[in-house]
């Protein structure tokens, strides 16, 4: 399965979730491949140093793109694929190649008018490959207090985009985990509410393609995402 993250605009927190989501998958017992598309090579950077067994990729060219991706995928049970800023012929193969695209956009104007730019592509790879890929918008960086987190996700629906229940917060956990090159899921009790969340945005993104995950995994999981909907609805 070929997962893109992608968004016109950079800063989003596309390298972010890339690399937890590699690790994520990587740590259920799946074979993970990562193809950085960004010039920064922020993503490959962090994922080797966090998990020198993911297989990592980089590309400048829509061409070496689609090559790359063509050989891990018949190799690796995911590829994830950390899209470069900006809607150019190297994101627009992403979403060409991917099977699901996540668009994550934080809290920002800019960032709403990048999302309606980014459906136009996707509406495009549609026509092409019958309906794929499957689009979910991930807020992210969102802050509890500041009215536009609010008005964002007020505003998400209108997007033309699945927008995931599941929110990543603005928290200083994933910055943590940046600079000492692991991810939140790594880091133990000391990180709890950050790992708690990322892990529900990915099992609700994709908890039915987790076939290489034991039922009984999913299913707890599951139950996780459940238990903190349950909390959100309460509080």
């Amino acid at each position: 399965m070929f997962i893109a993250v992608v968004n016109e605009k950079g800063g989003v927190g596309k390298s972010t979730l890339a690399v937890h989501l590699a690790t994520w998958l990587f740590d259920r017992g799946a074979k993970v491949a990562l193809i950085d598309c960004d010039k920064q090579r922020s993503s490959s950077q962090w994922m080797a140093e966090c998990e020198p067994k993911v297989t990592i990729a980089v590309t400048d060219t829509p061409e070496i793109l689609a090559s790359e991706a063509q050989g891990l995928r018949e190799s690796h049970d995911f590829v994830v694929g950390d899209g470069p800023a900006g809607l150019a012929d190297v994101s627009r193969t992403l979403l060409l190649l991917a099977d699901l695209a996540i668009f994550p956009i934080s809290p920002s104007i800019l960032d709403l008018r990048s999302v309606a730019q980014a459906t136009a592509v996707l509406k495009y790879a549609h026509s092409i490959n019958n309906g794929r890929p499957e689009g979910r918008l991930v807020l992210n960086r969102m802050r509890t207090r500041d009215t536009i987190s609010r008005e964002l996700r007020k505003a998400a629906p209108s997007l033309s985009l699945t927008v995931a229940n599941s929110v990543i917060r603005d928290l200083q956990a994933y910055r943590d985990a940046a600079q000492q090159g692991t991810v939140v899921t790594r880091m133990g009790s000391r990180r709890h509410n950050a790992s708690q969340e990322v892990a529900q945005l990915f099992v609700e993104l994709l908890t039915d393609k987790l076939k290489f995950l034991d039922q009984q995994s999913v299913s707890k999981l599951t139950e996780e995402r459940t238990s903190h909907a349950r909390k959100k609805i309460a509080q």
